[in-house]
């Protein structure tokens, strides 16, 4: 096989995870699967893959092999589609996002876009934590700024801030407080990665920011059931507008204290820089920009 095959065949086993299921996706033997395996890894000099009696898993090596596999095929099926600014999309898009934007916002937007280019995969993977854009092989991620300071490049897609906000029942049963000091007498929900025992959220007033340190009954790393939980009517949460934009249209939230928010989370494209971006890439960003600033 050569180069790209192979770079194939090794993509197709880390997203199908065993040896047989790529051959019944080929329709060739599995012994070939086998071969073009030992094939690549003798031709890189490092073992790409833990094989175990079940299924198969990336070394460390292999990790950083598919995220630069993933791009080099992409923009290898893009050459190869030609250079019409007109033509079809093809190929593969990887996308990070969190967990509730993700759900609500953004793959409902992708079902729009894949009806609109049906050549195209797209792959979504959703966490609320941190994920290396590069190591994961991520064409781009969604995140909510102010932004860390890195090499990556960043396009701003919509502007928004911080809500406190629960949901109506809650708030006729514990009272709306007038100032951020009375969430003291509140259960707030935190959203916060394991092991974090305390929260402080941000807060601005005749000019200077202020924080105060929240608590609750209830603390996940996971925004969309921090939601849920807001929604149910279990606590008070600190929310992105955008994340919640449904909710405070239907009824199901309700907002306080928006005078003295302070914190900004303005959404952004994030990728590496690699001198260019594939036209599948720039499209989906301008499409995703432009559905997300349009009124709900």
């Amino acid at each position: 096989m050569d180069d790209p095959k192979l770079m194939r065949l090794f993509v197709a086993v880390a997203d199908l995870g065993t040896l047989s299921a790529v051959a019944r996706s080929w329709g060739v033997a599995p012994s070939t699967i086998t071969h073009g395996l030992k094939q690549l890894e003798e031709r890189l000099g490092a073992q790409l893959v833990l094989r175990s009696t079940r299924r198969l898993s990336l070394t460390p090596e292999g990790e950083r092999f598919l995220g630069e596999s993933r791009r080099i095929l992409g923009d290898l099926d893009e050459i190869m589609s030609g250079f019409a600014e007109d033509g079809p999309l093809s190929g593969d898009i990887r996308i990070t996002a969190t967990n509730d934007l993700g759900r609500e916002r953004i793959a409902p937007l992708i079902d729009g876009f894949m009806r609109l280019h049906p050549g195209l995969h797209v792959h979504l993977f959703l966490s609320d934590t941190l994920v290396d854009l590069v190591e994961g092989g991520f064409d781009f991620g969604l995140r909510t700024g102010p932004l860390r300071d890195s090499g990556l490049k960043a396009r701003l897609l919509l502007r928004g801030r911080k809500n406190i906000c629960a949901s109506p029942g809650y708030w006729d049963r514990h009272g709306r407080p007038a100032h951020p000091r009375e969430l003291a007498g509140h259960n707030c929900l935190v959203l916060a990665p394991p092991g974090e025992t305390q929260a402080f959220w941000s807060f601005r007033e005749d000019g200077a920011r202020f924080r105060i340190r929240v608590s609750g009954d209830r603390l996940v790393n996971d925004g969309q059931v921090l939601r849920d939980w807001a929604v149910a009517g279990a606590g008070v949460v600190l929310k992105s507008g955008f994340d919640i934009a449904a909710d405070l249209s239907a009824g199901r939230l309700e907002t306080v204290l928006d005078a003295y928010t302070a914190e900004s989370t303005n959404l952004y494209a994030v990728f590496a820089p690699r001198g260019h971006e594939a036209r599948r890439v720039r499209t989906l960003i301008d499409y995703l920009a432009a559905e997300l600033a349009a009124p709900a």
